[in-house]
C-alpha cells in the first residue's frame, strides 16, 4: 500500500490516467516492484523516504523530482 501512496507511483499512474476509470492499461507506466526482503527498496520506511529511494532507483533528475514533489500531493 505504501507504494500506491507514493508520489512516484501516483505520478507514473497519472501519465495515462485521465478519468476515474481504472483499467489495467493505465498502470502500464507504473514499474512493478519487489516487496520481499530482497528488495532494493526499504518498504519499512516512511512514504517520503520510499519516494526518495524510488527517485534514485529510476535515476530521476532534479527537474523530474521537483515536478513530482510540487504537483503530486502527499497521501500519508
Amino acid at each position: 500500500m505504501k507504494y500506491i501512496k507514493s508520489k512516484f507511483c501516483r505520478a507514473m499512474l497519472g501519465t495515462l490516467k485521465v478519468t476515474q476509470d481504472n483499467p489495467r492499461s493505465v498502470w502500464k507506466n507504473v514499474p512493478v516492484q519487489d516487496f520481499t526482503d530482497d528488495s532494493d527498496i526499504d518498504w519499512s520506511r516512511f512514504i517520503s523516504d520510499i519516494d526518495k529511494q524510488l527517485y534514485a532507483k529510476y535515476n530521476l533528475n532534479e527537474d523530474e523530482i521537483n515536478f513530482i514533489e510540487t504537483h503530486v500531493k502527499a497521501m500519508e
